[in-house]
């Protein structure tokens, strides 16, 4: 953070210098001054503040170096942003206000500075002055529309107003196509909500309209699927299974208790169904390996189930894996042996318990949990589940 800082401040610097020759150049005609003006002077005092590892003492100098016009705009922005950065937003907010006040800046610049304040207010939690601003700037169709909607939507997902957010999502989603999985998430949420309130057939229109938006939405195909369990709709249940398999294997094992429902009833071919999810997987999820072992243990009988699961074992090593094995054989283990087999059992069950199961794929948050929103950088659909060596790797990173 201090390298970002002072590689701002340089960079502000370059501006002012940049700005200072121009202008005397204009002045004398390409010729320098032989003394430098008193605005020269502050513009090398905040350097050597700068030199000397003084951020402080050098963004008040460069501010006092600066006049306000339409040339030092830019620099003025990048000094409001280097005081926000550094959480200093009371400053930051009132360098953005007297640009804003500012009357000959043009219809771009005065876009820029707006934007920035109200970046500055989302910073310290003043949500509704920033939701203004930018409100103004998406109904006046300025160029900065697409990233004042990307913020709008923020805000609203931050107070978790729901309806809100997808009405700005749909206005996002015409400027950027890949807020489509982001905007399917916000269905989502509004279809939980209604069926909290019992309201099953509007939860549905909503799962639908985040298909709609994203047809690779795992989170609707698994929030689907229940709601047609719930209602006894087999057939449908096992269309929205057959697409998870299609679309994201992965995520699978999040449906397995509704696989087993199904077979239950007689509703689907749970072997042939966990067939080709492995083939569609590569690797597989270890609990799609076990759910089928499940299966070849019920109608083939234990060497069959144990032979799949050493085959998916050789090439990728799984502690749950290894677990299942022990109690699938734990039956037929001399007395002798059993006692040892048993403290084994109870060493890898105790590292499976503080092992975790998913990461995000774009902070590397991980957890034993499935989120779909990431709770340390925000994101929707970055965390997946950890499989075969990555599972290994994360484990073994933990315990270092």
């Amino acid at each position: 953070m201090q390298e970002l800082l002072f590689l701002g401040l340089f960079v502000v610097a370059l501006a002012i210098g940049w700005f200072l020759g121009r202008r005397e150049a204009i002045r004398v005609g390409v010729m320098l001054a032989p003394h430098g003006s008193a605005i020269d002077k502050q513009y090398f005092i905040g350097l050597n503040y700068l030199l000397n590892e003084q951020p402080d003492e050098a963004i008040e100098t460069f501010i006092r170096a600066l006049e306000v016009n339409p040339e030092t705009v830019e620099t003025h922005i990048a000094i409001g942003k280097l005081f926000c950065q550094r959480g200093d937003v009371e400053r930051a907010i009132k360098v953005h206000q007297n640009l804003l006040a500012r009357p000959n800046l043009t219809a771009l610049q005065a876009d820029r500075v707006q934007f920035e304040l109200a970046r500055d207010y989302l910073a310290v939690g003043l949500h509704h002055r920033a939701e203004r601003l930018l409100n103004e700037l998406v109904e006046n169709s300025s160029t900065l529309r697409a990233e004042a909607l990307a913020d709008l939507v923020r805000i609203h997902e931050r107070e978790r107003d729901w309806q809100k957010a997808v009405e700005t999502g749909r206005r996002l989603l015409r400027e950027r196509e890949e807020f489509a999985g982001t905007l399917a998430h916000y269905y989502c949420e509004l279809a939980r909500e209604s069926i909290r309130r019992g309201e099953v057939v509007q939860a549905r229109h909503e799962l639908l309209d985040a298909l709609a938006v994203h047809r690779q939405s795992v989170r609707a195909m698994l929030m689907l699927a229940d709601l047609d369990a719930a209602q006894g709709r087999d057939a449908e249940v096992r269309r929205w299974l057959q697409r998870l398999a299609t679309h994201d294997p992965d995520f699978v094992p999040q449906a397995l208790p509704l696989l087993h429902q199904l077979a239950e009833r007689g509703a689907i071919d749970v072997l042939a169904y966990l067939d080709e999810v492995l083939d569609n997987s590569q690797p597989p999820m270890m609990a799609t390996v076990l759910a089928k072992a499940d299966e070849l243990n019920r109608r083939k009988g234990l060497s069959a189930a144990s032979d799949h699961v050493l085959a998916h074992l050789q090439q990728q090593p799984s502690l749950s894996g290894l677990l299942y094995l022990i109690d699938l054989h734990k039956g037929s283990v001399e007395p002798r042996g059993y006692a040892n087999l048993m403290i084994l059992r109870g060493i890898v069950e105790a590292l499976l318990v503080d092992q975790h199961k998913y990461q995000c794929q774009a902070c590397g948050f991980s957890g034993r949990q499935l989120h779909w929103q990431c709770p340390t950088c925000h994101g929707w659909s970055t965390i997946r589940p950890l499989k075969g060596r990555e599972l290994a790797k994360a484990g073994t990173q933990r315990f270092i």
